[in-house]
C-alpha cells in the first residue's frame, strides 16, 4: 500500500510513476478516484470530530432528547466515515508500488538491463537436449502420469529425481541457515488477509487457487507467509534486520501464461521453492537487498550453474516491488537464459498493508520497515538447469560436486 500523504501531496509525481511503469490509464483513473474519495473521507472525518467535540463541550451527561439526538448524529457520522474509509482502502489496494529512481525505463523484457554474468556456459560437442527429455529418458520424470493425476503442468518426479529435489532443498536451506536466516515451516493454506497484506490480493486473484468452503487460499509463494509473520506488530529497531527462509510448495494458476515456455519443469501450477525474506529499516534496505541477491547467487555458484543478473525495467516490475533483479540461469537445452530467481525490494508497500512497524532506537514515532524477498531457488527450475548443464552425449548426467550422492546416477 502506498503512502497516503505522499499520494495526496504529490499527485503529479504519482501519475508520472504509474505512466513510467506502464500501469495503464486504468491505474491513473483508479488513483484519481481515490483522491476524490479521500477528500470526501477527510470532510467526513472533520464532521465527525466536530460533532464529538460539541458533545464533549456541552458537558450534558443527562439523557435528554437533545443529547440523544446528538449521539445519533455522531453515530451516523461515524458509520459514514467508516464506510468511506473501507471504500478508500479498497481502491488503494488496487494501486501498484511506485518504481524506485534506479529502475531502468522501459515496458518489456527487451528493456531489462543486464548487470553482470557469472560462469562460462559449457561448450558441447553434441546438440544438448532439454531437461524434460533427459529426465524422461532417465526415468526420473513422468509428465503423462502427472497429467493423469492432476491435469497438465503438474510435476511428477520419481526415484532419484525425487531424491535430487529433496537434496537440493536441503542444500539451499542449510546454506541459508549458515548465512543467518531462521528456517520457518509455515502453513500452506492462507487467509485472504495474509495474501492481501503481501500484495497478492486483490491484484492476482485469478492466479490463486482457493478453497471456497473454508475461505482459504493455497500459498502462491512462501513470501506471503514470511512477510506476514509480524503483521500488526511494532518491533524494536534492535531486532532488525529479520531474516527468514522456508521451503514450501507454491500453487499458481498462471493465468495468461499460455504463450510462455511451459514445457517440463519450467512453468507449472505446483512447484517447490526456497524463499528468502528480510525485514529491514529504510536506511539499511539497500544492504538487505544486496544480501538477499548475494545469498541467491551463492546457491547457483555452489551448484556451478552459469547465470546472469538482470535489473527489471519499470514496465516489468512485480505489483508490490519498487526494484527487482532477476537471476537467469543458462539452459543449454534451450540455448538461452531462463529466470530462476527474482529478488525484490518492496519498500514499505507490504508493511503498510500488514500494519507492520518498528520503533526507532533513537525514539520518535513508529515507522514502516522495508520488506525484501527472493527465491533461492525454485527447486524444479534448478533441477532442470542441473540436468541440462550436466548432460553427456550418452544421455547420462553428471551432478555438481556439491550434490554428489551415492544414489546417482539413476538405475537403468
Amino acid at each position: 500500500m502506498l503512502n497516503e500523504r505522499y499520494l495526496r501531496d504529490h499527485p503529479d509525481n504519482v501519475r508520472a510513476a504509474f505512466h513510467r511503469r506502464h500501469a495503464g490509464a486504468e491505474a491513473v483513473r483508479t488513483f484519481d478516484a481515490w483522491l476524490a474519495l479521500d477528500a470526501r473521507r477527510r470532510a467526513a472525518a472533520a464532521q465527525r470530530d466536530a460533532l464529538a467535540a460539541a458533545i464533549r463541550a456541552s458537558g450534558n451527561t443527562r439523557p435528554t432528547e437533545e443529547a440523544r439526538t446528538a449521539s445519533r448524529e455522531l453515530q451516523t457520522a461515524t458509520d459514514a466515515l467508516a464506510k468511506l474509509e473501507d471504500q478508500a482502502r479498497g481502491i488503494l489496494l488496487q494501486l501498484p508500488n511506485l518504481p524506485a529512481a534506479r529502475v531502468p525505463d522501459g515496458d518489456g523484457p527487451a528493456d531489462n538491463v543486464e548487470l553482470r554474468r557469472w560462469g562460462q556456459p559449457r561448450a558441447f560437442d553434441f546438440t544438448p537436449r532439454p531437461h524434460d527429455a533427459l529426465a524422461t529418458a532417465l526415468g526420473i520424470y513422468d509428465a503423462p502420469r502427472a497429467t493423469k493425476l492432476a491435469g497438465p503442468r503438474f510435476p511428477l518426479l520419481l526415484g532419484a529425481g525425487a531424491r535430487l529435489a529433496r537434496a537440493l532443498a536441503a542444500l539451499m536451506l542449510e546454506l541459508h541457515a549458515e548465512r543467518g536466516y531462521t528456517e520457518v515451516a509455515p502453513p500452506h493454506l492462507l487467509r485472504a488477509e495474509t495474501l492481501e497484506g503481501a500484495g497478492h490480493l486483490p491484484r492476482h486473484a485469478d492466479d490463486l487457487y482457493t478453497l471456497l468452503r473454508d475461505g482459504l487460499y493455497l500459498s502462491p509463494t512462501a513470501e506471503a507467509q514470511l512477510v506476514a509473520l509480524h503483521a500488526g506488530e511494532t518491533l524494536p529497531e534492535a531486532r532488525l534486520p529479520l531474516a527468514y527462509t522456508a521451503c514450501t510448495p507454491a500453487f499458481r494458476r498462471e493465468a495468461g501464461s499460455s504463450r510462455a515456455a511451459t514445457h517440463g519443469l519450467i512453468r507449472q501450477h505446483q512447484f517447490d521453492k526456497v524463499e528468502l525474506v528480510r525485514i529491514a529499516t529504510p536506511d539499511t534496505a539497500h544492504i538487505a537487498f544486496d544480501t538477499v541477491l548475494a545469498d541467491a547467487e551463492a546457491v547457483l555458484q555452489r551448484l556451478e550453474l552459469p547465470y546472469r543478473v538482470v535489473a527489471l525495467c519499470a514496465g516489468e516490475l512485480p505489483f508490490a516491488s519498487q526494484y527487482t533483479c532477476d537471476l537467469e540461469v543458462w539452459m543449454p537445452g534451450q540455448g538461452r537464459y531462463v529466470e530462476i530467481s527474482s529478488v525484490s525490494d518492496c519498500g514499505t508497500f507490504q508493511a503498510r498493508r500488514l500494519n507492520l512497524r518498528y520503533k526507532p532506537a533513537a525514539a520518535g514515532r513508529a515507522r514502516y520497515p522495508h520488506t525484501l524477498n527472493g527465491s533461492a531457488l525454485a527447486i524444479g527450475r534448478t533441477l532442470a538447469a542441473i540436468l541440462e548443464n550436466g548432460q553427456r552425449a550418452d544421455g547420462s548426467v553428471t551432478l555438481p560436486p556439491a550434490l554428489s550422492a551415492p544414489w546417482w546416477p539413476p538405475a537403468p
